[in-house]
């Protein structure tokens, strides 16, 4: 769980810079992305974690996991995202996400945290994939999950 918090951490402070020049913000977009998404398949790894659950909701012996992830619209082209996953006999992980902007970029859409391209929505499905390593530990920690509508 620390490390889940701590990859949050470092989503939110995330400072690349990376620029292209044909990425349109588009109010309206935010629009039609917003919404709720079903949790399709989760992965996680870090400091010496690894979760990979390829397929979601699974269930199992009495017990079950599965997951959401909402996108709600703040302001303009920016979205706010929500992932909850819920495992039977433990306390839900929710991971929050502020100030997405949602960008079109040729006939794609991403959703953008501080420039940086963090995942793919198409309206239907949402691939989100981050990775980030810390520059004094050298650890690296990714999160990626496949959502739908």
């Amino acid at each position: 769980m620390k490390k889940m918090v701590l990859f949050l951490v470092f989503v939110l402070t995330l400072t690349a810079c990376k620029k292209e020049t044909d990425i349109k913000p588009t109010p309206a977009l935010a629009d039609k992305f917003a919404g709720s998404y079903q949790l399709n398949s989760f992965r996680f790894t870090g400091g010496g974690t690894e979760l990979d659950l390829p397929t979601l909701p699974v269930s199992g012996n009495g017990q079950s996991v599965s997951g959401a992830v909402t996108l709600v619209k703040v302001a303009g082209a920016k979205l706010a995202l929500e992932l909850v996953i819920k495992a039977t006999g433990a306390n839900d992980y929710k991971l929050q996400l502020e100030n997405l902007e949602v960008k079109q970029i040729g006939a794609e859409y991403g959703l953008f945290s501080n420039n940086q391209r963090i995942a793919d929505v198409d309206g239907t499905a949402l691939i989100f994939n981050v990775s980030e390593t810390d520059p004094t530990t050298k650890e690296t920690i990714a999160v990626a999950f496949v959502a739908r509508r």
